[in-house]
């Protein structure tokens, strides 16, 4: 080959080079923009995990509501312990590929508080947490109104029972861990049921753990056998043993989160409602359509997020029970009934408060 054939060739070589590199490069350029388009969200189960029939599968309701009608991508994963919430969340946003990343819980607050200021620019949100920063948005629903509407009816169904023992009427509440917005979902239930009727004593357990029903079932019964005629469960999993108690015993229990009623229709009177799905849900929304914004958020009875439920109840409840019920809760919201969320504010409530039927 000639030197000037050489020549040609080598040109010809560069300019191959040259051309490949530009199409790659434009490649890479389009893969990058159809990730800009795509969201991505990383979402973190609490201890008790996905298959609790509550929380954690309304949480997953939500995102496979996300993915379906706003066409995201998403990654879950969950803890075995609560020494996981923090490797887990860094693990996550190391990777910089989440435009959200969702912990499941409160009981994620402090891994939350020191991951997110490690990644400034990654947009987190937590569920059950009043914690302000710029990158995290903390939704924080209203555990007292949730469960005080469950209270009302408890003390409605036992005042208006004329066979009620002779003994101080009881009832119970069974959570999962000692976690501060179950305890105010406890007060806000004790406060429901001593509107009513101040007279009634409530006892409160904790099972330690969201996913042995075993346990709870043992306390519930325990409770049943010193005199409660309802507890109100906010145990996760761990709920279903309070479920089964009630059966042996035969008396009420009271549901949360999803609807349980359909669980044992027969003792489980109703719900105390919170629509964790929709939350999930509104929060992907918010990122899609730039609205997503940090700070907490507090939404109650007022945003229709929280309630109580029935349907799917065989428990019989009159009428007039329920007209009552509904009364009540639409003067929460209106403020004109506000739930005390401290032990240290019950009792001097209670006073100040008295239904009047």
């Amino acid at each position: 080959m000639t030197l000037k054939n050489k020549k040609i060739m080598l040109l010809i070589t560069l300019v191959l080079i040259i051309v490949i590199a530009c199409l790659d490069k434009y490649n890479q350029n389009r893969f990058e923009v159809k990730n800009k388009e795509l969201i991505r969200v990383g979402i973190i189960f609490n201890e008790a995990g996905l298959g609790d029939k509550a929380f954690n599968d309304l949480c997953y309701d939500g995102i496979l509501k996300a993915q379906e009608k706003l066409g995201i991508e998403f990654d879950y994963c969950q803890s075995k312990t609560k020494d996981d919430y923090e490797t887990l969340g860094r693990e996550y946003a190391k990777t910089k590929q989440y435009d959200l990343i969702i912990s499941v819980g409160g009981e994620q607050e402090k891994a939350i508080i020191k991951i997110s200021k490690e990644f400034p620019n990654q947009k987190f949100t937590l569920i059950d947490s009043n914690i302000e920063l710029p990158n995290v948005s903390s939704i924080c629903t209203s555990w007292s109104e949730q469960t005080f509407l469950n209270g009302v009816i408890a003390g409605l169904s036992i005042t208006n029972n004329s066979k009620q023992e002779k003994n101080k009427p009881v009832v119970g509440v069974i959570l999962g861990k000692d976690l501060e917005h179950l305890r105010q979902g406890a007060i806000g239930f004790e406060a429901g049921v001593r509107y009513i009727n101040p007279d009634i004593k409530t006892m409160v357990a904790v099972v330690d753990d969201f996913s042995n029903p075993a346990k709870a079932k043992e306390i519930a019964l325990l409770m049943y056998k010193k005199g409660a005629q309802y507890i109100q469960q906010l145990a996760g999993e761990s709920g279903f043993g309070v479920f089964a108690a009630a059966k042996e015993a035969d008396r009420y229990a009271f549901g949360v989160d999803g609807n349980q009623n359909f669980f044992d229709p027969d003792y489980i009177v109703s719900t105390a409602t919170r629509y964790a799905n929709e939350i999930i849900y509104k929060e992907i929304e918010g990122i899609k359509n730039y609205t997503w914004s940090p700070g907490v958020h507090k939404l109650g009875l007022k945003e229709n997020v929280i309630g109580y439920e029935i349907e799917g109840s065989n428990v019989k409840i009159d009428s007039k029970i329920i007209e009552t019920v509904e009364k009540i809760k639409t003067s929460v919201i209106n403020k004109e009934i506000v739930i005390p969320s401290t032990y240290e504010g019950l009792d001097t409530w209670i006073i100040n408060n008295k239904y009047k039927s």
